[in-house]
């Protein structure tokens, strides 16, 4: 077996800065290829290739990752901050640590596991695998990311499967056994794949069973996906998310322990219930185009007020779809099992449920109100992208800027009766999988543009409810862009018939989620308070939205500004 020459505890690292001169590209290819007289086990003992590799080889390679989250930021210095050796049959692999930090803005680290390949025909690799050419010790051969190495991959699912630890200098890399794995065992023909999807993760897919998801961007923390996945599926009983099977952690003494992979069943799918109910909208509109509905006769649901399938207006049930509702029931009563099952544990603190108190108002407000003068400086720099009825809403957004920011300061924790809990955190229908005429619920690492505490506050189980209905609302929109130009009807019209189609869903997932949260005693709060609650977080949601559309596709700020602009109009009015 192959093993790392034992080395002092050491930071290596090279400062990069973003500043070329004229000539410098050609000089940079010819320096990419990294050559070394050691061996693959002393690589990092090499300090000049050290250099190159973070001074020429990362920065070109890293922004051609899709889960590299520095590409539009000004880069400052690379750190390879850790290196953690994984020796497995007679290979060894590194699991870097890489700390990269930016000229205006905090550093972020990233998890990188290399490998030296002596496969010459770099046709027979994979091109994400592939960071640059290597020669160690006079051997020719590739660095890559090894991820993409077969005999890698399942080093990974058999280490997990013995619950193994390996120690070094730099803290211990322990392997998690799942209870799903128990009795498991593998197969002379092992397969495993890396998955071709682009994300802010990877994903391997072992024996057509297991989904293993290494984490990219690492917190110095535990992962509230490693978190929750396991609290769920192995102590809460809930069986709508995929069972945890395993994870793969860095431990070291005196320190928070760092996820750096978990792994999960597969579950069998029909797609994401984002695709689902896109369909199921785009039906929707057909049939007000064929059928010609005089949609201003029809009655409009009150906002966000609960009602029941026979509730709804016989007309918009046919145009709407009996089985689309049955749906949309069937998805509120598993987001509200999901809430009764993470705050079922009483004896476990990290998800026991708490009262509301004055740290968490300030918390929440500070963070929201911040938020909102970004969103309106940003409005307010790029008004020339906006146009229509995208213009005519962001005028009316920064001319209430005020009447939202005395919205924010209402939140009064004393009259609170309700209690938070661990969430999701990052709930919209792209999250959740159909499964037959059922939902499956998963990943659980939170809102993106959070830090790692942040996404472990416990709040109201209602910002959930609150981000699914902000995704049917846009279900609607993407709709209504996609057939604007073609459509029989003016765009207002569309628009109304849109309207129509929210209240409906909203009001009956809301009545079915209510429900099945009273009959199991999730403590939401009163009526008046939970309803208060989901419009607070409504409209939390919908400002963090304005944010990615104005950066991303401002024709889409519609759909934010709608949202905020219906919160003003007819709740907090």
């Amino acid at each position: 077996m192959m093993k790392p020459k034992k080395r002092r505890n050491k930071t290596i690292f090279y400062t990069h800065y973003i500043t070329k001169k004229k000539g410098m590209e050609t000089k940079d290819k010819e320096t990419n290829i990294l050559n070394t007289p050691l061996a693959w086990a002393q690589f990092w003992d090499d300090s000049a290739v050290v250099q190159t590799l973070l001074a020429r080889v990362l920065p070109t390679y890293l922004p051609k990752c899709r889960w590299f989250g520095g590409k539009s930021k000004k880069l400052k210095q690379y750190k390879v901050q850790y290196t953690l050796p994984f020796p497995f049959g007679g290979s060894l692999a590194y699991l870097i640590v890489l700390d990269v930090s930016y000229v205006s803005a905090s550093s972020e680290s990233y998890f990188l596991p290399l490998y030296f390949s002596q496969e010459e025909d770099v046709k027979k690799l994979d091109k994400k695998a592939v960071i640059t050419p290597l020669t160690v010790a006079g051997k020719a051969g590739h660095l890559i990311d090894a991820i993409y190495d077969d005999d890698f991959r399942e080093a990974i699912f058999t280490h997990i499967l013995g619950q193994k630890k390996i120690h070094s200098e730099d803290g211990t890399l322990s392997f998690e056994r799942g209870n799903v794995l128990d009795g498991y065992k593998t197969t002379s023909s092992f397969e495993s794949k890396v998955l071709k999807v682009d994300q802010s993760n990877t994903s391997v897919i072992f024996e057509d069973r297991f989904f293993f998801k290494i984490y990219r961007k690492l917190f110095r923390e535990q992962n509230p996906d490693v978190e929750i996945t396991r609290f769920l599926t192995e102590n809460g009983g809930f069986e709508h998310s995929p069972r945890y099977a395993g994870s793969l952690t860095w431990k070291r003494e005196g320190f928070p322990d760092v996820s750096l992979g978990l792994m999960q069943e597969k579950v069998e799918n029909d797609g994401d219930a984002w695709a689902y109910f896109h369909a199921r909208v785009k039906s929707y509109f057909e049939k007000v185009q064929q059928l010609r509905h005089d949609i201003k006769e029809i009655k409009k649901v009150e906002l966000y007020k609960p009602l029941s399938i026979r509730d709804i207006e016989p007309e918009m049930l046919d145009l709407i779809g009996y089985e689309t509702l049955k749906s949309v029931e069937k998805l509120a009563q598993r987001t509200a099992e999901m809430h009764v099952s993470i705050s079922s544990d009483r004896s476990n603190y990290t998800f026991l449920p708490i009262t509301f108190n004055e740290d968490y108002s300030v918390w929440l407000k500070n963070k929201l109100i911040l938020q909102l003068e970004r969103r309106a400086e940003l409005v307010e720099k790029n008004m020339d992208s906006l146009e229509g009825l995208a213009l005519e809403y962001a005028k009316i957004f920064l001319e209430r800027e005020e009447d939202i920011m005395n919205i924010i300061q209402t939140f009064d924790e004393s009259k609170m009766i309700g209690k938070r809990i661990r969430i999701h955190g990052d709930y919209h229908l792209g999250q959740v999988l159909r499964t037959g005429d059922d939902f499956v619920i998963l990943d659980f690492e939170g809102e993106p543009e959070s830090t790692i505490r942040d996404r472990k506050v416990k709040q109201s189980p209602l910002k959930d409810v609150a981000g699914l209905i902000r995704s049917f609302h846009y279900a609607v929109y993407s709709n209504i862009f996609e057939i604007k130009d073609s459509s029989n009807l003016p765009f207002n019209d569309l628009v109304e018939a849109g309207s129509l189609y929210y209240r409906s869903v909203v009001a009956v997932f809301l009545n079915t989620y209510l429900d099945t949260a009273q009959k199991n005693s999730l403590a939401i709060g009163y009526d008046n308070e939970s309803r208060y609650l989901l419009c607070y977080h409504l409209l939390e949601k919908a400002i963090y939205e304005l944010g990615y559309e104005m950066n991303s596709r401002p024709a889409w700020a519609l759909i934010p500004f709608k949202g905020i602009l219906n919160l003003l109009d007819s709740v907090f009015s």
